[in-house]
């Protein structure tokens, strides 16, 4: 009877032992964090039309600089074709602008509608993000998602990935003209980041 009661005592002891281990080594500091707003991007579009206007204004200060050397005979048919091209050049800024603008507030909504399904995962770090690559059609239905570049996390990756399925279709794009369209939004990268 008494190896029975001393194998029972040492029975509960070892299982008690296991028990507190495991609370002990299990347990994480739970701090209080507040829901922070995700952050999407609209990558390259943007950037890239603003190096082809600087691209394009830095031979026009080139010539300008030749035509100073010219005889003034000479020089006044070149100022008024530079100044057409100035004309035309500016009026391209204008429209690449009213376009920044547009493409903006789109953004702006999209980013809007999508974190109102993103569903942040208990994983989720700061300075974590996760790339996109968003083809859609006319009509704003996204067609193919595909993931450029993953955060390391898989929680925080596949929530990203059910938020823009979720979302299916981007309806401020209806109102587009096409060459807008075609240039910023048929094809473009969307940037997860939670802040």
């Amino acid at each position: 009877m008494m190896k029975w009661l001393t194998a029972l005592f040492f029975s509960v002891i070892v299982h008690i032992l296991i028990f507190l281990s495991y609370v002990l080594f299990t347990t994480e500091n739970v701090e209080n964090t507040t829901r922070k707003i995700t952050n999407v991007n609209f990558l390259d579009d943007e950037l890239q039309v603003k190096e082809e206007v600087q691209k394009r204004n830095k031979p026009q200060e080139k010539s300008f600089k030749k035509d100073d050397s010219k005889d003034l005979n000479t020089n006044k048919p070149n100022e008024i074709e530079n100044f057409e091209e100035y004309l035309n050049e500016e009026e391209m800024q204008k429209r690449v602008l009213d376009n920044t603008d547009v493409i903006e507030q789109i953004s702006y909504e999209v980013i809007k509608d999508i974190e109102a399904l993103w569903i942040r995962p208990n994983s989720a770090k700061a300075g974590m993000f996760t790339d996109f690559n968003l083809s859609i059609n006319r009509l704003g239905i996204i067609e193919n998602i595909e993931m450029k570049k993953t955060s390391g996390d898989r929680a925080f990756d596949r929530a990203a990935l059910n938020a823009i399925r979720k979302y299916k279709q981007i309806k401020y794009v209806r109102n587009l003209d096409d060459q807008t369209f075609q240039a910023y939004f048929s094809n473009f990268t969307v940037r997860f980041k939670p802040e």
